[in-house]
């Protein structure tokens, strides 16, 4: 068979377009009735005069939902993460490395927290909820302008414009200064990016074949979007095909009203005005459709992108690059129910109890009379403070009130069971059952905890749907569309880090697992079960056992910090596979080690100290005991000499006295003998 042609090709479009679930049956129908619902809009049966109020169960529900998904989904923890099949250290580290990035391309973009939030509240109100995932090549232009540079700067100028990225510069305006030589210069520079995107698909804009078992198993897949043509054009498409392409009417993108549902607070949809050529709105309808395209008797899968009779890109594409989401999934259907769906006939009977009940309430405040005519009317019609009614004749039998029986309590009981219908179908509100004090004497805290886990189960089994179905085939299909389409090397941050990863280097197929599951969001008790593996950790590591080991330990502590809420666990704990945290962690091992040498060595100094010291003191203890036995000794011997001294002294003096009697005796001689007068002598 020769190959399709171009008409044969948009007649196949259209008839797979045709036959999409968003054009057959009741399917548009049931989601505008839903997000109506949800909005607390009017049902159209209302009755000039009598209550018109809605009751909010859906939107109740809904809200109910809301924060535990979000502390699931939106929280600190991975969602789902790569696990590798083998040992292979290189496959050990791809799907380390897979799983930061994808998660970070999931959950760490600029409008990630609102697409997710978006993805989930339209799964819960609609029957499903889509997110769209593709890598786009887009050209931006800037203009930048220099002034005063000279024709060496200007040199450099346009060295630094050529850069990697950039795929044309050229000069818009240029001038010189003739006494400086000096330039005015201006640029147009032309990048090329290109970027992961993930963008929220509308219910009525989703195109699914019907009758479809599952994403990958459905004949087409697409959506309906509009793009203006200077957006075609960014994208790389040749203008003069943009020219042609025919421009939007807002009539022709689905015969459903959603859009004017959820923009009737800001006047609804309009039809587009700009006049603007690069402004205007142009439909495109981009597909993927299993198709016999080549003519070898096989379909393959095929991406089409289309506007009006244009084909802008057809090529061979083995993946559907959406991931869809329904909170209740049906057996052998792609498309499953809602919460909403699920509260949806709940909503409606309360809504007509309610206003019932409000009538009834207005009828009793308001009672009618029977009048006679020998009743003033005009006074009877008039009701104001201290009026008059004018009668004649008895006033007992003129006028008498027409009793209309209060059914107030008897509506509470009702709502009462409807409260409780809706919890046991959806989970919420299961502890307000309406019991009397009576009861809530016989009433044991078991039982109450027992609805709390009845409740908490439901709202879990709807977290671990949409992780098993939605989150997973997103995770899974942004690490093949990355690995095969992504030809730049990717720097980010992930744990307070930067981290580069390039992922057409990836070759290894990994397997996803899930991680929600636990208490649907309840990080209290995650917590407290966390701290008990952790002390049962430490016992064993205490105890030498080789059934723990300082990775198992490292990952109870990540999981307790992000169960805490608190995204970078290694603002806390270091990594043992990390060799920079390993490292800094050795070193102040070391360091510690040291400091306790230190503090150990001193330690022996001192009592080495104390032991010099005290044998010091014991030497001179030992030197002054000798030295008192050597002054006694000393002191004897002195006295002795003292004795012998005394002794001594007394013979000199004897000597001495004899002595000077002898010279006396000898000078008085002399003067007798001479006749002169010596002094001293005795004469």
């Amino acid at each position: 068979m020769a190959e399709m042609t171009e008409n044969d090709l948009l007649a196949q479009i259209a008839e797979a377009e045709s036959d999409a679930v968003a054009f057959n049956g009741e399917f548009m129908g049931d989601n505008e009735k839903l997000l109506k619902q949800y909005l607390g809009r009017p049902y159209g049966d209302e009755v000039e005069g009598r209550s018109r109020v809605v009751s909010t169960d859906i939107s109740d529900v809904v809200e109910s939902d809301m924060p535990s998904l979000a502390r699931v989904f939106l929280g600190s923890g991975n969602v789902v993460t790569f696990q590798p099949n083998t040992d292979n250290e290189a496959e050990i580290q791809e799907a380390e490395d897979k799983t930061k990035y994808i998660n970070w391309i999931v959950r760490n973009q600029p409008e990630s927290f609102a697409i997710i939030h978006g993805w989930l509240k339209d799964a819960e109100i609609q029957k499903m909820g889509v997110l769209k995932y593709f890598i786009e090549d887009t050209l931006e232009t800037e203009e930048v302008k220099y002034t005063g540079v000279d024709a060496e700067e200007l040199e450099g100028i346009m060295d630094s414009l050529r850069g990697e990225d950039v795929s044309k510069v050229e000069v818009i305006g240029q001038s010189q200064d003739e006494v400086s030589g000096q330039f005015d210069i201006e640029f147009k520079v032309t990048k090329g990016e290109q970027k992961v995107c993930i963008v929220n698909v509308p219910t009525e804009s989703f195109l699914i074949s019907r009758n479809s078992s599952g994403l990958e198993d459905a004949e087409m897949v697409g959506d309906r979007m509009l793009k203006t043509r200077g957006d075609l054009i960014a994208e790389g498409f040749d203008r003069d095909l943009i020219n042609q392409l025919p421009s939007f009417e807002t009539d022709k993108l689905n015969q459903s009203t959603m859009k004017q549902i959820r923009f009737r607070d800001e006047g609804g949809d309009f039809d587009s005005t700009i006049s603007n050529w690069a402004s205007q709105e142009v439909e495109i309808i981009d597909m993927s459709i299993r198709i016999d395209f080549d003519g070898d008797g096989i379909a393959e899968r095929r991406h089409i992108v289309k506007s009006g009779n244009h084909v802008l890109v057809n090529e061979q594409f083995e993946h559907v690059p959406y991931a869809m989401i329904s909170t209740v999934l049906m057996p052998h259907k792609a498309i499953g129910r809602s919460r909403a769906e699920l509260t949806q006939s709940n909503q409606r009977v309360k809504t007509v109890v309610l206003r019932q009940t409000l009538d009834n309430l207005y009828f009793v405040n308001n009672a009618r009379n029977v009048v006679s005519d020998q009743v003033n009317l005009d006074d009877m019609l008039t009701v104001r403070p201290n009026g008059i009614v004018r009668t004649e004749g008895n006033v007992q039998e003129a006028v008498f009130p027409l009793v209309t029986e209060y059914i107030g309590d008897k509506s509470l009981q009702i709502i009462q069971y409807l409260d409780f219908a809706r919890a046991q179908s959806t989970g919420t509100l299961m502890a307000s059952q309406g019991l009397d004090a009576d009861a809530l004497a016989t009433e044991t805290a078991t039982r109450f905890q027992g609805v709390q886990d009845e409740g908490t189960a439901k709202i879990e089994l709807v977290a671990r749907v949409i992780a098993e179905t939605g989150f997973r085939k997103l995770y899974e299909g942004l690490a093949w569309l990355t690995s095969r389409f992504q030809d730049t090397e990717t720097e980010f941050r992930v744990l307070g880090k930067a981290m580069k990863v390039n992922p057409s280097g990836w070759k290894y197929k990994h397997h996803v697992e899930s991680n929600v599951g636990l208490g649907a969001g309840d990080n209290d008790q995650l917590v407290g079960a966390l701290q008990g593996i952790y002390g049962i950790q430490q016992q064993l590591k205490m105890q030498g056992s080789s059934l723990t080991d300082e990775k198992d330990i490292y990952n109870t502590l990540d999981r307790i910090t992000k169960g805490l809420g608190l995204p970078n666990v290694d603002e806390f704990f270091n990594n043992p596979e990390e060799p920079d945290e390993l490292l800094r962690a050795e070193n102040e091992i070391l360091n510690k080690a040291l400091l306790e040498a230190q503090q150990m060595v001193q330690q022996l100094q001192d009592p080495l100290s104390k032991a010099a010291e005290i044998t010091a003191q014991g030497k001179l203890i030992e030197a002054q005991g000798k030295r008192e036995l050597d002054v006694a000794t000393m002191l004897q011997d002195a006295k002795e000499f003292q004795e012998e001294m005394k002794l001594e002294v007394a013979k000199l003096k004897e000597d001495a006295r004899q002595a000077n009697m002898k010279t006396a005796t000898d000078l008085t001689k002399l003067e007798v003998e001479t006749g002169v007068n010596v002094p001293g002598s005795s004469v």
